[in-house]
């Protein structure tokens, strides 16, 4: 058994929706309601009777850089320690042993980010991706607010679409996602690794 761990129910749609895409099966993916709550949901993990059984392979937790990948990271890796008393050393590898844990850091280059701006990142080559853009400087111009989240960028987008269903999960869920793209490759070749 594998099993990936994340924030919520929107983590969770993409990735169920990208391992379904390329073909990545047995994988269990839950979420642990949110990043303040990572640490509980780990430490209650080996109690579980599939981890006492011995029948869980691996596990990999991925969380959003938010403001500062160094930080998330270290939160994994706390987390990680504490509950299965085995110390990560880098972002995108697993430890050895059984079962194996591995991390994952979802942001941009430069250290920031959430998964919406990977989803952004993947829809940007679509065609109107530039009429977002226009709007949301057009928005800190007149406003002078430049502080828009990725949130609000990726709802903006998903209501220029025919489904205006607004939320990361629902555009996973519903194939608004090109998963092909290449900003997807990253977090692919981290989860094929389970």
């Amino acid at each position: 058994m594998k099993i990936v761990v994340c924030e919520g129910q929107d983590d969770q749609a993409v990735i169920k929706g990208l391992c379904d895409f390329a073909g990545i099966a047995d994988i269990a993916v839950e979420h642990c309601a949110g990043r303040t709550n990572l640490e509980r949901f780990l430490s209650e993990m080996p109690k579980r009777p599939e981890f006492t059984r011995g029948e869980v392979e691996s596990v990999a937790v991925i969380i959003d850089a938010e403001e500062e990948a160094a930080g998330s990271w270290q939160k994994i890796v706390n987390a990680v320690k504490q509950s299965f008393q085995i110390t990560l050393v880098k972002a995108g590898d697993f430890s050895t042993g059984s079962p194996k844990i591995g991390g994952y850091i979802v942001g941009r280059d430069g250290g920031k980010g959430m998964i919406e701006d990977l989803c952004l990142e993947a829809v940007s080559e679509q065609p109107g991706y530039a009429c977002l853009l226009d709007y949301f400087k057009c928005l800190a111009e007149k406003t002078g607010r430049t502080d828009h989240l990725a949130k609000a960028r990726f709802r903006a987008w998903m209501a220029s679409q025919s489904d205006f269903d607004l939320r990361v999960g629902k555009a996973a869920e519903k194939g608004h996602l090109p998963w092909g793209n290449k900003a997807f490759d990253p977090l692919r070749a981290f989860l094929r690794k389970l």
